[in-house]
């Protein structure tokens, strides 16, 4: 064999070697590669959804209605004043309470004349017959004149009854309202600025008329 043969024969192993360790490598670096890696699976937490927060009901604030004010007038107010003390049975309308104490006025303004002139028998003719009769009896005369403030007064008569306990008792008077007592019988009173009431006067009705009533001793 001749060089040259020598030569291709070489070269052709060559070849075939640089191939097989070639092939050889790539295989070895085959085997280093590392197994891919598992990728693990992350499952997100469970979401639990949020409950909503139950509402809070507020009270109910309930208004209370604002009181009516009820203005009553100063007639109103006397004629509820004058009838209080009347039994539930008893009813004095307004339009009676008004005549009755436009009368018992209107006659206390007539005493007041009778009382000014010391006129005694004029002052009998408006007098209930009880209280006549009473003071015309010499034992509730002599009971009287043991009230008066002077030992040296003697009660022998109705007249000295008008002349020495009736005009000074109502000296200065000044009748404002009338009280009922029933509704026939009256007190003719003046009120005080602290809103008692001194009573000057006692009425009594018979047969629709106003008179007098002195009280028992």
């Amino acid at each position: 064999m001749g060089n040259m043969g020598r030569g291709k024969l070489l070269t052709v192993i060559f070849g075939v070697s640089l191939l097989f360790f070639s092939t050889l490598n790539v295989s070895c670096k085959s085997d280093d590669v590392p197994p891919p890696e598992e990728k693990e699976e992350v499952v997100p937490p469970e979401i639990t959804p949020e409950e909503e927060p139950t509402p809070v009901e507020e009270p109910v604030v309930m208004e209370e209605p604002e009181e009516e004010i009820i203005e009553i007038s100063e007639e109103e107010e006397e004629y509820l004043r004058s009838t209080n003390n009347l039994d539930e049975t008893t009813i004095v309308t307004k339009e009676e309470f008004n005549e009755d104490k436009a009368t018992i006025l209107k006659i206390i303004s007539e005493l007041q004349v009778v009382m000014d002139t010391k006129d005694s028998k004029k002052w009998l003719n408006y007098l209930d017959p009880e209280s006549i009769h009473y003071y015309s009896n010499p034992v509730n005369l002599r009971n009287a004149q043991k009230k008066l403030p002077s030992k040296y007064v003697k009660l022998n008569n109705i007249s000295d009854y008008f002349y020495y306990v009736f005009i000074p008792s109502r000296k200065r008077s000044q009748v404002d309202e009338i009280r009922y007592i029933s509704k026939t019988n009256i007190k003719a009173v003046q009120v005080r600025e602290d809103y008692t009431t001194v009573v000057y006067y006692y009425f009594t009705k018979i047969n629709g008329k106003w008179l007098v009533h002195l009280p028992p001793v």
